[in-house]
């Protein structure tokens, strides 16, 4: 009976998120997307819905898997980092230079191995960038509350002096397995 009512509530709760006409495959390389969120209710908050509590927004998840799919998967590994890191903003733009380094490591990620990699014996494996303008202006920072505070953190940054870390350092950056992208 427990099990029964347990199931029932989570559906309840869940039913909101889901569309009927969903065009995505529920698994996409082995990973199950979320259901696709209702955008008055990801949109109420900065944070929006993160059903499987990965740290990236659900609508974010499904376009990065529906964008990158027939890409090599590091693309979906490197964007799911900045997702994470954009959220650090949404969360403390008012640290903007403490958490800087950290918002930074999916761009440093994505040097190495589009420039940086057949310096070390490793694949140059991304051809264009994940991260870039318009994924964190159209797709993550995609209401004036998020936009805001992106601004909030940009501005604040403004006048440092920031310095790229050495090729070895933006390998490190990257917070997946990179092991299984070398060479072998």
């Amino acid at each position: 009976m427990k099990k029964l009512l347990y199931s029932i509530l989570l559906f309840a709760l869940l039913a909101p998120y889901v569309k009927s006409a969903d065009p995505l495959p529920a698994v996409i390389h082995g990973h199950r997307l979320p259901p696709e969120p209702d955008p008055k209710v990801n949109n109420a908050t900065l944070l929006g819905v993160d059903v499987n509590h990965n740290g990236v927004r659900d609508d974010v998840e499904r376009w990065i898997y529906a964008t990158y799919k027939d890409k090599h998967p590091i693309y979906i590994d490197i964007a799911m980092q900045e997702a994470r890191a954009d959220k650090l903003i949404l969360e403390h733009p008012e640290k903007a230079k403490e958490i800087f380094d950290e918002v930074n490591k999916p761009i440093y990620c994505q040097l190495y191995y589009k420039y940086g990699a057949k310096y070390y014996g490793d694949p140059i494996l991304i051809k264009e960038n994940v991260v870039d303008e318009y994924f964190r202006s159209k797709i993550y920072f995609n209401t004036k509350e998020r936009l805001a505070a992106y601004d909030q953190y940009d501005t604040l940054l403004s006048g440092g002096i920031y310095t790229l870390p050495s090729d070895k350092e933006k390998k490190a950056a990257c917070d997946f397995n990179t092991s299984k992208y070398d060479k072998k």
